[in-house]
């Protein structure tokens, strides 16, 4: 790690602006070079909070000479102890300690605070650095049976190869729901074809206790791949693994996630896992999810690491997914004024995704919601008809949702049809279909439907391949 040549004179010795190579730091460096210190001190502090130590010690160093704030020695060294825990050590010296024999009471448990918050075992317990995603009270879904998927006829008659990571709810009846598509390469046609063969797979549910629980589960198919190939015989993918080795943070998440999936990388599990989490230091949105979905999946094991932080990271940086999660959060129990208006806006950018999931689940929540401030019939409805002209055509949630949008906008004609298409492919699914026919009794009867229509997955179990 080099340094820049600026001082702080109000060091014990000088201390240097730390230099990092990711694109996020490099912004905020830039920021602090041409004199936009709060910009800077923004952008240090959101990676300050995912444990980029360099960026915790220039939130140190710019608390000490006034950069940004008012001079403040308490939390300048907080910021230098939390920088030394995270890895930064080696930029400090001995300049540390006298620092801190110039702090007086106050300026310490100012110190201690900023420590306690954001020192590697801080940061450890809240699932930042070191997370854990492992839960060993439960034992996860496994795969008994699963069609052969079809290869898509928009491929053009050519087979290519490709890959797609899907998510699913798996019931505790070993059916699978809700299919999330996390990657697809390429993304044309090979994304419907993995979710029809998904819903009529059939699975072992996970297990808590001995007893079978809902749980979500992570799942792979791979199309068009002949012998001992495995994914490095996908082009993107092997694409992805040369930038990802280069530094590329939205190829590292490429990378790392189907490896986590697909042992012909020859990427270790654990390495795997690192991609991931550099990705997701480095800024990509879609690994900030990740590791804050993972996180939330095993949160019956470890409360306090329950991806919180990552999802607001996920959500700034611009992931749909991260931001339904954090929109359904404030809504749970009697949400306040602002928690109403922060969901709302949260549901309105997620609108606009092209995650076939999350629109489902924010048309859902806008046409369903029981809070008449989080209903908006109108945009239910839209996102509802975008979604049923995609190439996904078998999954019933999405008729289900559709119908009641319609139903929310008053068309009750168009809501019974719908729901009746819903009901005829869970049916062929083997789903209980006994909610989905009360909701057909309230349009029969020209009401619409208000309760949690797709609820979330709740924490529990991770899957497993």
């Amino acid at each position: 790690m080099t340094v820049t040549s600026i001082r702080l004179a109000s060091c014990a010795g000088a201390l240097s602006i730390a230099v990092a190579a990711h694109a996020d730091f490099r912004a905020a460096l830039a920021d602090y070079n041409a004199g936009r210190y709060l910009a800077a001190h923004e952008q240090f502090q959101r990676l300050a909070e995912l444990g980029d130590c360099s960026s915790q010690f220039n939130l140190g160093a710019m608390a000490l000479k006034g950069q940004g704030g008012p001079k403040d020695s308490g939390s300048g060294v907080g910021w230098l102890r939390a920088a030394a825990a995270n890895g930064c050590q080696p930029l400090l010296g001995e300049k540390l300690l006298a620092l801190e024999a110039r702090l007086d009471a106050t300026e310490r448990r100012a110190a201690e605070e900023i420590v306690a918050r954001y020192g590697h075992e801080a940061l450890r317990a809240q699932g930042i650095v070191e997370p854990d995603f492992s839960c060993r009270t439960d034992s996860p879904a496994t795969l008994l049976d699963s069609p052969a998927p079809e290869y898509p006829h928009s491929a053009g008659g050519v087979r290519r190869p490709a890959l797609v990571i899907t998510v699913l709810t798996i019931g505790a009846d070993g059916l699978a729901r809700d299919p999330e598509i996390l990657l697809a390469l390429p993304g044309e046609g090979f994304a419907a074809s993995a979710v029809e063969a998904w819903l009529n797979s059939r699975f072992a549910p996970a297990t808590r206790a001995g007893a079978p629980v809902e749980s979500r589960l992570p799942a792979k198919l791979v199309f068009g791949v002949e012998g001992s190939q495995g994914l490095a015989g996908i082009e993107a993918v092997a694409r992805a693994r040369k930038r990802a080795d280069a530094g590329d943070a939205d190829a590292a998440y490429t990378t790392g996630l189907a490896a986590t999936l697909d042992a012909s990388l020859g990427i270790s599990s654990a390495r795997a896992g690192q991609l991931l989490l550099s990705a997701a230091r480095d800024g990509d949105a879609e690994a900030q999810y990740w590791v804050g979905r993972e996180l939330r999946a095993t949160a019956a094991c470890h409360p306090q690491a329950n991806g919180a932080v990552w999802l607001r990271h996920a959500a700034d940086g611009g992931s749909a997914a991260a931001q339904l999660i954090l929109a359904v959060d404030l809504l749970a129990g009697a949400p306040s004024a602002a928690q109403l208006a922060s969901a709302r806006s949260l549901l309105e950018q997620a609108s606009g995704a092209d995650s076939f999931y999350v629109r489902k689940h924010v048309a859902a929540l806008l046409a369903a919601s029981p809070l008449d401030a989080v209903r908006d019939p109108a945009t239910a409805l839209r996102v509802a008809l975008e979604l049923a002209a995609g190439e996904i055509q078998t999954d019933p949630q999405m008729f289900e949702t559709l119908a009641a949008a319609y139903a929310a906008s008053g068309d009750f004609g168009s809501a019974i049809a719908k729901q009746r298409m819903a009901l005829r492919k869970a049916e062929a699914l083997a789903w209980d279909t006994r909610l989905m026919k009360q909701r057909l009794g309230e349009y029969r009867a020209g009401r619409a439907w208000r309760g949690a229509l797709l609820p979330l997955p709740s924490s529990g179990a991770p899957g497993a391949q």
